[in-house]
């Protein structure tokens, strides 16, 4: 039986001047995992948002073929799920990503792509 998570929407954007972004929704690892099998599966890219508000539930072969310079995390403050999970956000920083979270920056912006990409949160 597949999770219901498995069904979220997940994008994969090419937006003018070069930046991609890779929007995973809820997706747990079975279906992470999907992605690396399919046709088209996703290589680096600029912008992560990471499945499932960075639960610990994370496939480390995706993270690892979408190196994302930067890693969203969409998460609320002292959430009763402990989200993210600090295996997660040490996965994604030692991928090189850097890490921006919700519920420590605020809410987040990016602009820009290719050497000037760039996020802005609260923090």
């Amino acid at each position: 039986m597949r999770e219901p998570n498995d069904s979220s929407v997940t994008l994969r954007v090419r937006a003018a001047g070069g930046l991609t972004l890779l929007l995973l929704g809820d997706l747990e690892p079975p279906a992470q995992r999907e992605l690396l099998r399919g046709r088209e599966a996703p290589g680096p890219v600029d912008v992560l948002k990471v499945a499932h508000h960075g639960s610990a539930f994370q496939d480390a072969g995706l993270l690892h073929s979408v190196r994302p310079r930067l890693a969203l995390i969409s998460c609320g403050a002292d959430n009763p799920y402990g989200h993210p999970s600090p295996r997660t956000v040490a996965a994604l920083g030692a991928a090189g990503a850097r890490v921006l979270r919700t519920d420590t920056d605020g809410p987040i912006a990016v602009a820009g792509a290719g050497k000037e990409l760039r996020a802005v949160g609260r923090s």
